[in-house]
């Protein structure tokens, strides 16, 4: 995540809510907006309903590791809020179906970006 800055301030994460344009998958809901910086700016939200700690920071580590994969493809100044959905059985967690619900995501975002 060379080019990416993670947020961990509770107003950022109410921006992002407030200002990204919403997209969802089968896992996940991304929250997407630009701003005027160089830099990437990434959120990851995996609320308390999902489990106990080891899983929700598992989820979140699955979610950084195919970030880190796509990153590439995502243009600077973008900035990304990425929520689990509460409702998901935490079994079908796993790297391979995040990178692809992402990249799904991102190509929804592309297309109605226009």
């Amino acid at each position: 995540m060379k080019n990416t800055e993670i947020i961990k301030k509770n107003y950022e994460f109410k921006y992002f809510f407030k200002k990204g344009k919403f997209f969802s998958g089968k896992l996940i809901e991304i929250f997407i907006f630009y701003n005027n910086e160089e830099k990437n700016r990434l959120g990851i939200v995996v609320s308390k309903k999902v489990g106990g700690s080891v899983i929700r920071n598992r989820i979140k580590r699955y979610i950084r590791a195919a970030y880190t994969d796509v990153e590439n493809i995502i243009s600077n100044k973008c900035n990304l809020l990425i929520v689990w959905k509460k409702n998901i059985d935490t079994k079908k967690a796993n790297y391979s179906d995040i990178k692809e619900d992402i990249l799904v995501i991102l190509k929804k975002y592309e297309n109605n970006k226009g």
